[in-house]
């Protein structure tokens, strides 16, 4: 017969406060930076399709005549509001437990607007012989070049706001309910 030893560890209140540490200069400065980046990036792609138009033969293209470009410009809109606002009271969210779920929501709500733009602009460029849509883009080649900026500004935008999410899943601070 074999026992089993059993170990239980204690961690005690003095430990606990020195493994967690208050925010450093650094994790906010990082944060903030994160945060203001994601919200010029989204602000500029999201200034670039509202104002992107090309006019040939009498046949104007805008945002207004495509759902999903109408979608990526209120998702980007949203996502700068909410980068600056989270950027500027970065302090006293640092430690929140919902701060992480937000800035998960955020981040996908980003990514799914980019890849939408994304997946129309690539039919718009390309085409898709098997449908019959033909490539627009060899018409408006500047409307889509316009749009493919939009849509990097509006990547770097995710990527920015989705490593700002990661430091806010690791805080560095006690978390406060």
């Amino acid at each position: 017969m074999t026992r089993r030893a059993s170990v239980t560890m204690v961690e005690l209140e003095s430990q606990n406060a020195a493994t967690m540490k208050v925010a450093s200069g650094k994790h906010v400065t990082a944060t903030v930076a994160l945060r203001v980046g994601a919200a010029v990036a989204s602000l500029a792609a999201a200034v670039l399709v509202v104002t992107n138009r090309q006019e040939r033969w009498g046949v104007e293209v805008n945002f207004t005549m495509f759902e999903v470009w109408v979608a990526f410009v209120a998702t980007n809109f949203f996502c700068t509001a909410y980068s600056l606002l989270t950027a500027i009271f970065v302090k006293k969210l640092i430690g929140k437990r919902w701060l992480h779920t937000v800035d998960q929501l955020v981040v996908n709500l980003q990514t799914a607007a980019t890849a939408g733009a994304g997946a129309i602009g690539s039919v718009a460029m390309w085409g898709n012989k098997t449908s019959g849509w033909y490539a627009v883009c060899r018409l408006y080649r500047r409307y889509c070049d316009v749009g493919a900026v939009a849509l990097a500004l509006s990547f770097a935008a995710f990527l920015s706001l989705g490593f700002a999410c990661a430091l806010s899943r690791y805080p560095r601070t006690p978390a406060r309910h």
